[in-house]
C-alpha cells in the first residue's frame, strides 16, 4: 500500500471517529457529556504520555548507541583488531608462518587502539569469546 492512502484513510477514520464521538455526546445531555469527555480524556492523555515515555526512552537509547560508535579506533600490527564500540560476535586472530613480525606503535590521541603482535582492542561491552595465537620464529623468541 502506498503511504498517501494510509494517511488518507487514517485521516478519514479519525474524522469519522471524531463525528460518531460528537453525535453521541449531543445525545447525552450536558452532564453525562461532561463526564464521557473527562474519562475520555483521561485515558487520552495516560495513551499520550506512555508513548511520550517510550519516544524520550528509545531517543536516548540511540543516542547512547551512537556515542559509542563513534569512538576513533586504531588498528595497527599484524593480525590487530580494533572495534569502536559493543562486540557480541567472536574476536580471533590468527598469525601464522611469519618470518618477521613488526608492530608499530599506535599513535596517540583519544580512542581504541591496537598495536601489538596479533592484539586486540575493544572500546565497549564484549559478550564473547576472544582469542589470539601468534605463531612463527620471532613469535618464539618473544617472552
Amino acid at each position: 500500500m502506498r503511504l498517501g492512502f494510509k494517511v488518507g484513510a487514517a485521516v478519514f477514520l479519525v474524522a469519522v471517529g471524531a463525528v460518531g464521538a460528537g453525535w453521541f455526546l449531543l445525545g447525552e445531555g450536558l452532564d453525562r457529556a461532561e463526564k464521557w469527555v473527562s474519562i475520555v480524556g483521561v485515558c487520552v492523555s495516560t495513551a499520550l504520555s506512555g508513548g511520550g515515555l517510550l519516544l524520550g526512552w528509545l531517543t536516548w537509547r540511540q543516542t547512547r548507541a551512537v556515542s559509542h560508535a563513534t569512538r576513533a579506533v586504531t588498528a595497527l600490527g599484524v593480525g590487530a583488531v580494533g572495534i569502536g564500540g559493543s562486540s557480541g560476535g567472536q574476536i580471533q586472530t590468527d598469525v601464522s608462518g611469519v618470518a618477521k613480525l613488526t608492530s608499530p606503535a599506535p599513535g596517540g590521541g583519544a580512542g581504541v587502539h591496537a598495536g601489538g603482535l596479533g592484539s586486540v582492542a575493544v572500546g565497549g561491552d564484549s559478550t564473547a569469546p576472544i582469542s589470539t595465537r601468534v605463531t612463527g620464529p620471532d613469535a618464539q623468541r618473544r617472552p
